[in-house]
Protein backbone atom coordinates (compact mmCIF):
# COMPACT_ATOMS: atom_id res chain seq x y z
CA UNK A 1 0.00 0.00 0.00
CA UNK A 2 0.94 3.48 -1.00
CA UNK A 3 -1.19 5.34 0.55
CA UNK A 4 -0.50 8.17 2.71
CA UNK A 5 0.37 6.95 6.98
CA UNK A 6 -1.46 9.49 8.29
CA UNK A 7 -4.93 8.59 6.64
CA UNK A 8 -5.79 6.50 9.47
CA UNK A 9 -5.41 8.60 11.87
CA UNK A 10 -6.83 11.77 9.66
CA UNK A 11 -10.40 9.67 9.21
CA UNK A 12 -9.53 8.52 13.30
CA UNK A 13 -10.02 11.86 14.07
CA UNK A 14 -12.52 13.15 11.96
CA UNK A 15 -14.63 10.16 12.89
CA UNK A 16 -14.24 10.59 16.81
CA UNK A 17 -14.89 14.37 16.29
CA UNK A 18 -18.00 13.64 13.89
CA UNK A 19 -19.52 10.97 16.68
CA UNK A 20 -19.19 13.08 19.52
CA UNK A 21 -20.85 15.98 17.88
CA UNK A 22 -23.54 13.43 16.91
CA UNK A 23 -24.61 12.68 20.23
CA UNK A 24 -23.70 16.46 21.83
CA UNK A 25 -26.38 17.18 18.76
CA UNK A 26 -28.45 13.84 20.34
CA UNK A 27 -28.48 15.25 23.67
CA UNK A 28 -29.12 18.99 22.63
CA UNK A 29 -32.45 17.51 21.05
CA UNK A 30 -33.48 14.67 23.58
CA UNK A 31 -31.95 15.62 26.84
CA UNK A 32 -34.40 18.44 27.34
CA UNK A 33 -37.35 15.58 26.29
CA UNK A 34 -35.88 12.84 28.87
CA UNK A 35 -35.05 15.80 31.50
CA UNK A 36 -39.14 17.12 30.72
CA UNK A 37 -40.29 13.28 31.11
CA UNK A 38 -41.73 12.49 28.01
CA UNK A 39 -39.82 9.97 27.32
CA UNK A 40 -36.58 7.71 29.32
CA UNK A 41 -32.86 7.56 28.53
CA UNK A 42 -33.47 4.56 27.02
CA UNK A 43 -36.21 5.22 24.62
CA UNK A 44 -34.17 8.40 23.36
CA UNK A 45 -31.13 6.18 23.27
CA UNK A 46 -32.85 4.22 20.68
CA UNK A 47 -33.06 7.86 18.70
CA UNK A 48 -29.38 8.05 18.24
CA UNK A 49 -29.11 5.45 15.65
CA UNK A 50 -32.49 5.79 14.18
CA UNK A 51 -35.87 7.40 13.68
CA UNK A 52 -39.09 6.03 14.96
CA UNK A 53 -42.39 7.28 15.79
CA UNK A 54 -41.29 7.73 19.12
CA UNK A 55 -38.03 9.58 17.92
CA UNK A 56 -40.20 11.86 15.90
CA UNK A 57 -43.05 12.56 18.88
CA UNK A 58 -40.13 13.12 20.87
CA UNK A 59 -38.24 15.68 18.89
CA UNK A 60 -41.77 17.56 18.34
CA UNK A 61 -41.39 18.23 21.84
CA UNK A 62 -37.88 19.86 21.78
CA UNK A 63 -38.63 23.12 23.07
CA UNK A 64 -36.01 26.17 21.49
CA UNK A 65 -35.29 26.97 24.88
CA UNK A 66 -31.39 26.14 24.31
CA UNK A 67 -28.65 27.99 22.47
CA UNK A 68 -28.98 27.07 19.01
CA UNK A 69 -32.88 26.65 19.06
CA UNK A 70 -32.25 23.51 16.65
CA UNK A 71 -35.68 21.17 17.02
CA UNK A 72 -34.18 18.11 15.22
CA UNK A 73 -31.51 15.75 15.02
CA UNK A 74 -30.58 13.15 11.95
CA UNK A 75 -28.84 9.74 12.94
CA UNK A 76 -26.74 10.22 9.51
CA UNK A 77 -24.45 12.07 11.75
CA UNK A 78 -23.67 9.14 14.21
CA UNK A 79 -23.63 6.49 11.16
CA UNK A 80 -20.96 8.82 9.27
CA UNK A 81 -18.81 8.75 12.59
CA UNK A 82 -18.80 5.63 12.81
CA UNK A 83 -18.33 4.56 9.32
CA UNK A 84 -14.95 7.06 9.34
CA UNK A 85 -14.00 5.13 12.30
CA UNK A 86 -14.74 1.81 10.80
CA UNK A 87 -12.90 2.94 7.46
CA UNK A 88 -9.69 4.19 9.69
CA UNK A 89 -9.69 1.02 11.51
CA UNK A 90 -9.59 -1.35 8.00
CA UNK A 91 -7.34 0.47 6.64
CA UNK A 92 -5.20 -0.12 9.81
CA UNK A 93 -5.39 -3.94 9.76
CA UNK A 94 -5.03 -4.08 6.02
CA UNK A 95 -1.68 -2.35 6.55
CA UNK A 96 -0.64 -4.63 9.30
CA UNK A 97 -1.38 -7.63 7.44
CA UNK A 98 0.58 -6.23 4.93
CA UNK A 99 4.22 -5.59 6.71
CA UNK A 100 3.31 -9.10 8.35
CA UNK A 101 3.16 -10.54 5.13
CA UNK A 102 6.19 -8.73 3.53
CA UNK A 103 8.65 -9.42 6.59
CA UNK A 104 11.43 -11.67 6.12
CA UNK A 105 11.07 -14.68 8.09
CA UNK A 106 14.31 -16.10 9.48
CA UNK A 107 14.88 -19.67 9.68
CA UNK A 108 18.64 -19.43 10.51
CA UNK A 109 19.32 -20.47 14.37
CA UNK A 110 21.94 -17.94 16.24
CA UNK A 111 24.76 -20.21 17.62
Amino acid sequence: MTSDPRLPVLLAVLGAITTALAVGWWWLIFGTVVESGYVTHAQAATCLAGTSDLCNLAQALCTNNHLFGIRWYAPEALWTGAALLATALVILTFRADARAIHQPSSTEVEP
